[in-house]
């Protein structure tokens, strides 16, 4: 027997499909984890972009001074001018507007270089905005603010290499050129192009990762699909077998019924029952073809248009009671149910189903003895089944679970209802279920159904 693997079985809930399967694993559970992980890393690294570029502004503002008053000793802070303090204000300005630098870009990237060639400002903002531009942006703004952030940080760096001590200049903590050399014009420009260098680097790199996860991520999806498409072969093969033994097996028996009936009918002669026996007979085995054949549709092709046309449904219990009062079996039936078109067709099959199984049970263990069947069902209460039948001799002291009553309650449990079957004090045999309702197109009720003891039921 072929199986589908285990892992796949247990991913497909009951009556979500294949598709419907992929699209919540990408849509949710796939990627909820990374969009989890990506918003916590865009929180950090946000965070950090705006500690230093704090601290960068705060050390910019401070060089600047220090440079103005003529300060070259560490420890000594310079009082700050109206310059300065615009500078700084504007600092925490772009600060804050850079947490949204995703969305616009270019806009703040290009704001933000102008504040550093205008104000004495360092060039971490524009450096930071350029790394944003180029991961975001496809057109002809991307050289435009590639110039514009080279140009401001050039800007900076000559500015900043003025001073001739390191409190002065952050440069001169790096290079150690004496106070009475200043840095030539070429390191200046080396300078600047290795910052512009480093955040195209880091643009390529961000752009890169997430090349990196997309291309996982479809990876996953498309394996995904594979598995499931071949879960999916698998329970078609699995069909078709079962289609091909059902087949031979009932198909063969069922005919050799039919063609034994007709000749028995023909054979009748004056005898009207035995004649209207033999017809019965031949009706029945003629419709277990005919049902026969629409369980094998089912099984090879479930998805079909007019396969799932051929489903019997409540619509059809009316004849089916007709059929078990004509073959001699008494039904009292109450059938009702409200908006039944509008009942999903699963539910609404296998309620069909049920009620079949009671009356051929109660058929099969107690023989003329008159069934009653109730069958209610709404968008408020869902699709209720009591069936109640005596046995007039020797009735049972305990309940005997067979496979018809197994069959039932599995398909209740399937369906998510609840089932009870019970013997009475007065000897009767009940079943009572209740089967959710469950419309057709995916609408929820207005009502629900509050789960709960089923209601015992009297006669």
């Amino acid at each position: 027997m072929i199986r589908p693997p285990e892992k796949l079985s247990d991913r497909l809930a009951p009556g979500v499909g294949p598709a419907l399967y992929i699209e919540r694993v990408i849509a949710s559970g796939g990627t909820m984890s990374w969009w989890r992980a990506r918003l916590r890393w865009s929180t950090l690294r946000t965070t950090l972009v705006m500690i230093t570029a704090l601290i960068s502004g705060v050390l910019s503002v401070s060089a600047t001074g220090a440079r103005r008053t003529g300060i070259t000793q560490q420890g000594l802070t310079p009082p700050m001018s109206n310059v300065e303090a615009i500078a700084f204000l504007v600092d925490l300005a772009l600060m804050v507007l850079f947490v949204w630098r995703r969305r616009w870009p270019v806009p703040l990237t290009l704001v933000a270089c102008a504040a550093t060639i205008v104000l004495p400002l360092d060039g971490f903002l524009p450096l930071v905005g350029l790394v944003s531009v180029l991961v975001l942006v496809r057109d002809w703004r991307v050289p435009v603010t590639a110039l514009a952030v080279g140009a401001a940080v050039v800007v900076w760096v000559a500015r900043d290499t003025r001073g001739r001590y390191p409190v002065q200049s952050f440069w001169r903590t790096i290079f150690t050129y004496s106070p009475d050399h200043e840095i030539p014009w070429w390191l200046v420009v080396l300078i600047a192009l290795v910052l512009v260098a480093a955040s195209v680097a880091t643009a390529v790199g961000i752009t890169a990762r997430r090349q990196l996860d997309a291309a996982t991520e479809t990876g996953n999806a498309s394996q995904l699909k594979l598995d499931i498409l071949g879960t999916e072969v698998a329970r078609q093969a699995e069909r078709e077998r079962i289609a091909r033994e059902v087949h031979d097996v009932l198909g063969h028996r069922l005919s050799l019924l039919s063609l034994h009936a007709g000749a028995l009918e023909v054979s009748a002669g004056g005898d009207p029952r035995m004649a209207q026996s033999a017809a019965l007979v031949r009706d029945g085995a003629q419709q277990s073809m005919a049902d026969l054949r629409s369980l094998l549709a089912v099984l090879r092709t479930p998805d079909a248009p007019d396969v799932t046309r051929q489903v019997r449904t409540v619509a059809d219990l009316p004849t089916l009671v007709t059929e078990s009062l004509d073959a001699g079996n008494p039904v009292l039936s109450s059938i009702f149910v409200d908006q039944a078109a509008t009942l999903d067709p699963r539910i609404s099959h296998s309620a069909y189903r049920i009620v079949q199984e009671l009356l051929t049970n109660a058929r099969r263990h107690a023989p003329g003895t008159p069934v009653r069947l109730e069958v209610r069902g709404g968008p408020q209460i869902g699709v209720e089944v009591v069936t109640t039948n005596w046995c007039r001799q020797h009735p049972p002291r305990a309940l005997v679970v067979g496979n018809g009553l197994t069959g039932i309650r599995e398909r209740v449990e399937q369906c998510g209802g609840q089932f009870r079957a019970f013997i009475d004090p007065q000897g009767a045999f009940r079943v009572a279920l209740l089967l959710p309702w469950t419309w057709a197109d995916n609408r929820s009720p207005e009502v629900a159904i509050a789960p709960g003891p089923y209601p015992e039921r009297r006669p």
